[in-house]
This record gives structure tokens, C-alpha cells and sequence, in this order.
């Protein structure tokens, strides 16, 4: 009986040993498919979600380069740019091909799809960007950039985000999946390892145990793979509670220089160099895991991050608990931003909205913003100060002799020497041109004028070499005060500029000092403020013309209706303002020009109205600074076209010395109009030093007597000679004259005497507005 009972209980004993191992072998190997099954699903989501970011960064890295490249005006930074943008592209098609390779489901195979077909779109939007900026059309670039590419690339976007959470559901799917088989296989263990409970509690321990490191194994994959997928956009770095390294992204491994294999098990601080702002203490030198992870602080803070090749990076970083079921830390992680390419690009804006591109000197906005803190120092502290304005003298000799590049190469290594001769707490800058602004900080005058002085010298002395030629330039320097008795930025601006400008009257390459009282300076500051006031005319549409009538005096002028245009400006009150008020300002402060196109478009716009305009000659002025105007020409021409207006109609005035002044631009503009048909007076003649000589190169059709001899013809005998001679050696030329000026009867009848064809003048006729006249 006891050898049957003890082969009984062995036999029992063996069954349930056998039964005992069936189930802890069942278990285990349903738990050991149920974990690979696991890995095997977060492997391949893993693999396929690198493969979508690769393709969704590349793609927002070539719409980054897009915006780099049209915001670029250097060529050799275009050209890298649009490498790169080349190079993203094949990233991109690398990761997709790699994708399609994998097995993928039918609602995988329709976003993936969808994504594609919205890349294609967008490549093409971005080539013809990339096209555009090779062939010089920012303009058109940037608004395709922002019509279609900016829309099209934010869909690429959404659907690679769609794309990622459909990898992310489908992880957690498979997850459920393997939790609800992993219960069902402890049920049946249970169930089977009641009925040899007696008998295998040691067993049950031990697969207990072994089910609960299973488990944790799988909590903690399953949380590092969470934050993973949540992550993805930036770098991630999951630490263990030793703070020791155990995963590296791809976006960790390119920002660190670390591959995931090397930094596994390394300390953190060996692998994360990061330093705050101003503090060269490493952040994980001394980094305690437990402390750190125990406190649960998400906050983001931004530091420097220095690579494993040295490279330095702006980063954001965070670091976040990774917490087990109970809510008990088992490690961490730690995401990465990478902040490199936006900080600097905000810090080349900041330096180019104060900067000056071609010489590296601050410009005009940020010099006032200086200058206004000075004039407050000045105005309520004791210390006195100085402004300076500078003024290069034969600039326009080397733009006009060797081009703009040298031009721009003078300013450039002048800037540089200039640089080196103010002290360190003086402000340079360049304020447009060849104008440069100096501000001398804590300066009193008799100071200032000797640092002027050798500013003047060094340019002076200095010598510009362009290719074979030579240059000598010189500066004129106007030098302001700046102390309690000053009294706004604008005025101390516009006192150091009439300085300056008295400075080259007084013959250039010269230091003039404001001083208050000077009639020169308050001469030329009342012509700055009635310059200010004829560009806000032109703005607010208050010029009108005026008419005086030319009118013949003998029998061979013919019987044209000849009358000059005269231009008044009405000032903010209505009244007419006289031109020698502000004409002398306008031409000392380059706006004749304005005023001529103004002219030129007003006239041809009403004569276009006319539907007949019979035998009128409307004789308009051009200024010299028309004369030397390049595109003035192509102006007038383009006004023929669009208006129509016959060129028989129109004789333009230039005086003689203006064409003197500006031959070669004179004898274009002269030669061409008149040969499309318009006329030519050559007004003052006789003013000049050498009138007969160039008039034989100046074809025109009328001279104009200067006014001068014109009105003491009467009583001077060498006028009257003049005015005769002038006259014969028109009429041998077969060109008609005009005596201006004519203001008395006596006068009118001696230069009938004389052979005159034409007279103008306040005694023939007043010059009245054009709004009464009947041809305009």
C-alpha cells in the first residue's frame, strides 16, 4: 500500500509536476510570443514612424530653405540654399521608397498615397520658387511662396501628422491586443495552478515573479515608446533612475554626435554638454537622477548645447519623469528643441535693422535713436556733446569714372579707416550715400573740432585705387554742439547739415562749425524747411501752372499762339507762392526734377483732352538737374506715347548754362526730340562766358536774350550792341530770337528796331493761371 501509495503520490506528484511544468511552460512561452509579438509591432511602427518624420522633416526643412532663400541677396548663399534644398529632396524620396517597402495596410497605403500626391504638388509650387529666385524674380517668388507653397506644404504637414497618429493607434492597438492575451494566459495558469496549489507554491512564486518582471518589461516599452511617438519632432533622451543614457533618437544622434549604441549606459552629462546662458558650469555635470526625476519639473529651459564634434547648438531642453502604474518614477526623458536657426536668425534681423549692409556701420534710424539720447543726456545732465555730419567730395567722380562697385568698394575701406580714428565711445555711422553722421559722446566743441579736423585729414590723405586709376577724396564736415541749449533731434540734424553745406560752399574739404546768428546757416536751414514744404506740396497735389504768352514783333516770326508754362505752388492756405520762394530750394535740394516730370505729365494730359490743338507751341522748362538726369528722356518719350500729343506742339526750354553744364545729356536729348519733331530754346542767352561757341553744337530753334541786356537796352549802348549781335548771328544760323524781360514801350520798340522775332515780358503780359486760357 505504501509502495502503491508512494507510487501513487510520485505518479500524482509527477502528473502534477508535469501539469505544474505544462503551465508554467504554457505560460511562459504564450508570454514569450505575446512579448516578441510586442516588440515585433513597436519595432516596426518605430522603423515606419522614423521613415514618416524623415520625410515630414525633410519637407519642412525645404520649406524653411525657401524662406532662407528668398529672404537672401547673396548669390553664394542662394546657390548653398538651393543645395540644400536638392539635398532635402533626396532624403525625402530615400524615406519614402524605404516606406513603401514596408507591408502596409490598406488605410496606410491611402494616407501614404494622399502625401505623396500632396508633395508632388508642392515640389513643383517649390522648383518653380527655386526657378524664379535663379532668374532674379524675388517678387514673384515670394508671392508663389505665400499663395501656393505655404497652403500646399502645411497639407504635406497634416497628412504626415495624420499619418503618425494612424501609427500611434495602431501601436496601441497591437497593445491591447498582447494585454488582453497576456491576461487570458494568467487566467489559465490560474485556473490550471489551483488544482496543484499544495503542491507548487514554490513553482507559483516563482512564475508569479517571473510574470511580474515580464509585466514591467512591458509597461516600461510601452511608456518609452509613447513618449517616443509624442516626441517625435524633437530630440529625445531617456535616462534610467542611475541617470545613465538608455535611448537615443535620430534627432538626439545628429544633435549630439552620439549614436544610440555608444551612448547607451553612458552618464547623461558625458553625453549631454549643456551649458546655461552665462554659466559655464555643465547642467549634468553633477546631475542626480533621483532628485531630478523626483521633482517632476516640465518647465522649458533654453541653454547651449555643445556636440560630440564640437559643434554648438540654441536649444530648449525638458526634462519629464517617466512614471510606472503606481506613480512612481522608473526613469526619465529628456526632449531637445532646437532653437539654432531661429535665434540666429533673429539676431541677423536685429543687427540688419540697425546696420548698414554695404559698410557694417549702424544706420540712419538706429544713429537718431542715439542722438536722441544724447540730446536728453545733454538736456538734464551737465556733460556736452557733438554732432557731426560728413560729406564725401568727388564721390560722383568715381561712381561716374569706374561704376557703382567702386563706389561702393571707397565707401567701404573709408568706413573702415574712419572706424579706427573715433574713440570707442563715439557712435559712426552711415547715413545714406556718401553721407556718414559721427556722434561724440562727452565731447566739448574745442574736443570735437580737433577729432573733426583729423577726420577730415585722414580722408584727405587717403588715396583710392581702382584697378588703373587713381582718386584724391576729400570731406566736407558740418560740426553741431550738443548741450543744454539745444533744442530737438531735427533741429541739430538739419543745423549739422546746413554746416555741412557751408563747408563745400566755402570750397570743400573743410570743417564748419554751427554757430547761432550765422546768416549763412540760417539761410540754408530756411532752405531746407522750404524744401520740406515743396516735397509735401507735391504730395498733396498743391502745384498749378501758370502761362506768360510770347508774342511776335516782325513780320518773318509767323503767327504761332506761343506761350511758356510757368509752375506756382499754392501754400497749406491756398495762397499762390511766388517761384523764386521756393525754386532756389528745390534746386539746391535735387527736386527740379520732381517739379519737371510734374510739369511735363500735367501738360501733355491736357493737351491729350484737346481735340484740336491748331498752331500752339507750349514751351516748357527743363532744369539742368533734368538735363543730367539719365531716365528723363525715356520719360518724355513714354509721355508721347501714352498721351498721343503731336511733338510739333511742344518746345522745351533749357537755360545755356545748364546745357553747358550738362553737354553730352543736352546733346542727346536735344538731337532726339527734335527729331521726333519737338522745338528748342536755349534760354539767358548771352549769360554764359562761352555762348557762340557751343551754340553751333546746340541745334535749337529760338534764343532766348538773357533779361539783363534786354532791359537796358535803352540806356547802354554795349547792351544794345549785344542784343543786336545775338540777333544777327541767330538769323545766320536760321534760329529765331526772343527778347525777355520786356517791361517798357521804348524798350519794345527798339527791339522791333532791331530785327527781334519775339517778346516776352510783364509789360506784353502778366502771367496768369492756365485754368482761364482756352488751349489748356
Amino acid at each position: 500500500m505504501t509502495l502503491n501509495s508512494r507510487r501513487l503520490t510520485s505518479s500524482a506528484f509527477t502528473i502534477m509536476l508535469i501539469l505544474m511544468v505544462a503551465v508554467i511552460a504554457v505560460g511562459l512561452s504564450r508570454l514569450y510570443v505575446i512579448n516578441q509579438s510586442l516588440r515585433k509591432v513597436i519595432m516596426e511602427h518605430d522603423v515606419k514612424m522614423d521613415l514618416v518624420w524623415d520625410m515630414r522633416h525633410s519637407a519642412r526643412e525645404r520649406a524653411m530653405i525657401l524662406h532662407r532663400l528668398v529672404l537672401s541677396h547673396d548669390p553664394f548663399e542662394q546657390d548653398e540654399l538651393v543645395q540644400q534644398f536638392h539635398a532635402a529632396a533626396e532624403i525625402f524620396i530615400r524615406a519614402r521608397d524605404k516606406l513603401l517597402s514596408f507591408p502596409l495596410s490598406e488605410d496606410e497605403r491611402v494616407a501614404i498615397n494622399l502625401a505623396l500626391q500632396l508633395a508632388r504638388q508642392g515640389g513643383v509650387a517649390q522648383d518653380e520658387v527655386v526657378d524664379d529666385m535663379l532668374q532674379g524674380k524675388r517678387e514673384a517668388a515670394t508671392e508663389l511662396l505665400l499663395s501656393r507653397v505655404a497652403d500646399i506644404q502645411s497639407q504635406v504637414l497634416n497628412q504626415m501628422n495624420s499619418m503618425l497618429d494612424y501609427q500611434r493607434t495602431a501601436t496601441r492597438n497591437a497593445e491591447s491586443q498582447a494585454n488582453e492575451a497576456y491576461h487570458a494566459a494568467v487566467y489559465l495558469m490560474i485556473l490550471i495552478g489551483s488544482m496543484v496549489l499544495a503542491i507548487g507554491i514554490a513553482v507559483a512564486i516563482y512564475v508569479t515573479r517571473r510574470t511580474a518582471r515580464i509585466e514591467a518589461d512591458l509597461i516600461a516599452e510601452k511608456l518609452r515608446a509613447q513618449l517616443t511617438l509624442h516626441s517625435i519632432g524633437d530630440a529625445i533622451v531617456t535616462i534610467d533612475m542611475l541617470g545613465r543614457v538608455t535611448y537615443l533618437n535620430k534627432i538626439a544622434e545628429g544633435l549630439t554626435g552620439w549614436s544610440n549604441v555608444e551612448a547607451h549606459n553612458q552618464a547623461v552629462g558625458k553625453v549631454l554638454d549643456i551649458f546655461l546662458p552665462g554659466d559655464e558650469r555643465a547642467v549634468f555635470g553633477s546631475f542626480n537622477a533621483e532628485v531630478a526625476l523626483g521633482n517632476q519639473l516640465e518647465q522649458k529651459i533654453v541653454a547651449r548645447l555643445v556636440a560630440r564634434n564640437h559643434i554648438e547648438s540654441a536649444i530648449e531642453y525638458q526634462i519629464s519623469p517617466i512614471l510606472d502604474e503606481f506613480d512612481r518614477p522608473i526613469g526619465g526623458v529628456i526632449v531637445l528643441h532646437d532653437v539654432t536657426q531661429s535665434t540666429e536668425l533673429s539676431r541677423r534681423l536685429s543687427w540688419a535693422a540697425s546696420h548698414d549692409a554695404l559698410t557694417g556701420l549702424i544706420n540712419r534710424a538706429e544713429f537718431e535713436t542715439r542722438l536722441a539720447e544724447l540730446l536728453n543726456d545733454a538736456l538734464h545732465g551737465t556733460q556736452e556733446h557733438a554732432l557731426m555730419y560728413l560729406d564725401l567730395d568727388q564721390f560722383k567722380v568715381v561712381n561716374d569714372t569706374c561704376g557703382h562697385q567702386a563706389g561702393d568698394e571707397l565707401l567701404r575701406q573709408l568706413a573702415n579707416k574712419l572706424e579706427g580714428l573715433v574713440r570707442a565711445t563715439d557712435t559712426l555711422a552711415r547715413l545714406g550715400g556718401d553721407e556718414f553722421g559721427v556722434l561724440l559722446a562727452g565731447c566739448p566743441l574745442p574736443r570735437a573740432e580737433h577729432i573733426a579736423e583729423s577726420l577730415r585729414e585722414a580722408v584727405t590723405t587717403f588715396r583710392f585705387v581702382w584697378q588703373d586709376k587713381a582718386f584724391d577724396i576729400g570731406v566736407s564736415i558740418g560740426l553741431v554742439p550738443i548741450n543744454a541749449h539745444s533744442d530737438n533731434s531735427v533741429s541739430l540734424l538739419s543745423a549739422v547739415d546746413a554746416a555741412c553745406y557751408a563747408a563745400k560752399e566755402q570750397g570743400r574739404n573743410r570743417v564748419h562749425v554751427f554757430e547761432p546768428g550765422d546768416e549763412e546757416l540760417m539761410r540754408r536751414q530756411g532752405e531746407m524747411g522750404w524744401a520740406q514744404r515743396v516735397s509735401q506740396a507735391i504730395k498733396e497735389n498743391r502745384l498749378v501752372l501758370y502761362f506768360q504768352k510770347i508774342l511776335p514783333v516782325s513780320a518773318t516770326a509767323g503767327n504761332h499762339v506761343h506761350f511758356e508754362l510757368l509752375i506756382r505752388m499754392l501754400d497749406e492756405n491756398g495762397k499762390v507762392v511766388p517761384p523764386m520762394a521756393f525754386i532756389p530750394a528745390a534746386e539746391r535740394y535735387n527736386m527740379m526734377n520732381m517739379l519737371d516730370r510734374w510739369v511735363v505729365e500735367t501738360v501733355f494730359q491736357r493737351l491729350a483732352r484737346r481735340t484740336a490743338l491748331g498752331n500752339t507751341v507750349c514751351a516748357i522748362n527743363l532744369s539742368g538737374q533734368s538735363l543730367g538726369d539719365e531716365q528723363m528722356l525715356d520719360f518724355i518719350l513714354e509721355q508721347f506715347n501714352k498721351t498721343g500729343v503731336p511733338a510739333r506742339h511742344i518746345c522745351f526750354e533749357i537755360t545755356e548754362t545748364a546745357a553747358i553744364a550738362n553737354l553730352r545729356s543736352a546733346l542727346r536729348m536735344v538731337s532726339t526730340l527734335r527729331a521726333k519733331g519737338c522745338q528748342f530754346s536755349l534760354d539767358d542767352f548771352g549769360s554764359g562766358m562761352s555762348s557762340f561757341g557751343y551754340l553751333k553744337q546746340l541745334r535749337v530753334d529760338y534764343l532766348k536774350i538773357d533779361a539783363s541786356f534786354v532791359r537796358q537796352i535803352i540806356t547802354s549802348s554795349t547792351d544794345r550792341a549785344m542784343v543786336a549781335s545775338i540777333n544777327h548771328i541767330g538769323h545766320v544760323m536760321g534760329i529765331q530770337t526772343i527778347a525777355e524781360g520786356v517791361e517798357h514801350d521804348e524798350v519794345l520798340d527798339a527791339l522791333r528796331e532791331l530785327g527781334i522775332d519775339y517778346v516776352q515780358g510783364f509789360r506784353l503780359h502778366l502771367p496768369e493761371p492756365i485754368a482761364g486760357f482756352d488751349f489748356l
